[in-house]
């Protein structure tokens, strides 16, 4: 090969590197390759085959939140028009929640039907699937009301169990079973215009969250976790 031929190779090569290292410096400031490096991210969640959103998880702390005892109420809502300065009717809505009961126990409580357990929670079972050691079921009852002039479907399920590990909540897991009236089959309960429903929620805690720090996190739809204030139902430890 020529020099000539070599000098030209040597600055081709120069070319590239500069145009790699002028496009990582891009996207680093446009926030493509930030989300790589920074230590705050805790999900990377894939939308289609294309889209990528990240999902920052922020600690919740117990001082720092609303915790509410047996006899409690609170009102639970969203407005979208507060939060993001434009209405969205079908976004928002306004539940006031009494908090009625809970107990915990190794029985299965009385006319409840538990979706799943999981396969380390069935070695602990015995023949009419009362826990005989390592977990307990957490049963909660509320009672809410739609306060929103609109028909509504409640999914419970997004009343999560969990724990404050160190002040930092720790989620432990979804309900196993619910008891309500005007619950599809799809877990959905109708709610009209101030009408109350009585909930029953029915979890599975294992023996090391059994403790003062136990809570139901009642939330009713994810965007009430980051826009809008969320009770924790603090649950008793005795049986």
């Amino acid at each position: 090969m020529s020099m000539k031929n070599r000098i030209k190779g040597y600055i081709i090569s120069a070319i590239l590197i500069l145009l790699l290292i002028a496009t990582a410096v891009m996207g680093y400031k446009k926030g493509y390759l930030n989300d790589v490096f920074r230590k705050d991210t805790q999900n990377i969640i894939s939308k289609g085959s294309k889209e990528k959103t990240t999902v920052k998880t922020e600690p919740v702390y117990k001082d720092e939140v609303v915790l509410l005892n047996k006899g409690d109420s609170y009102m639970v809502e969203y407005d979208s028009e507060k939060v993001n300065g434009k209405s969205v009717p079908t976004l928002d809505y306004k539940y006031n929640v009494e908090y009625i009961d809970s107990y915990i126990t190794r029985k299965l409580p009385s006319g409840m039907s538990v979706n799943y357990y999981r396969q380390e929670e069935k070695t602990e079972l015995d023949s009419d699937n009362n826990f005989t050691s390592g977990y307990y079921y957490v049963v909660v009852e509320i009672n809410m009301i739609n306060m929103m002039q609109e028909t509504y479907n409640l999914a419970p399920q997004s009343m999560v169990i969990g724990n404050f590990v160190d002040g930092v909540y720790k989620t432990i897991g979804e309900p196993r079973g619910i008891i309500s009236e005007g619950m599809s089959d799809k877990g959905g309960i109708r709610m009209e215009y101030q009408q109350e429903r009585n909930i029953k929620l029915c979890y599975v805690a294992a023996d090391e969250y059994i403790d003062d720090n136990l809570v139901v996190k009642c939330k009713i739809e994810d965007r009430n976790k980051y826009k809008g204030e969320v009770p924790y139902l603090v649950i008793s430890s005795e049986e």
